[in-house]
């Protein structure tokens, strides 16, 4: 008997800070990924510290636009952390179509452990502990 193996895509689990568009979290939703959108939360307007230790708590990949992130000196870490620098003035959609390109070439393992920063052209990965 000859058994089929399906290949599965592997689902990340996301926490999404609130400065990030929607339409971001609709495509890893629609991607079939885990996705926590702080936006739509009771968390809305909480300490960028609580975002950080519930997305280690919860083994998510933090995304934000946010400045003050990482926080090296809470521990543990999240499990992956993803800096959105983009100019003020990139909308909602632009920051959605950036990200999707990068979503597209990254392996998920590729994001565990890392610092991620996606900038309009290209993408710089580092360890935390670097």
């Amino acid at each position: 008997m000859l058994r089929r193996h399906w290949l599965k895509k592997k689902c990340m689990h996301f926490l999404v800070d609130e400065n990030l568009p929607f339409s971001l979290i609709g495509l890893l939703r629609d991607a079939g990924h885990d996705t926590f959108d702080v936006a739509a939360s009771t968390l809305r307007s909480s300490p960028d510290e609580l975002l950080w230790m519930l997305a280690a708590r919860e083994r998510r990949i933090l995304i934000t636009k946010d400045l003050d992130f990482p926080f090296p000196q809470i521990r543990p870490y999240p499990s992956g952390l993803i800096l959105i620098r983009v100019p003020d003035t990139f909308t909602g959609e632009q920051i959605t179509r950036l990200f999707s390109k990068v979503l597209k070439t990254t392996k998920p393992k590729d994001f565990e452990g890392r610092i991620t920063v996606v900038v309009p052209g290209r993408t710089r990965v580092r360890p935390f502990d670097k």
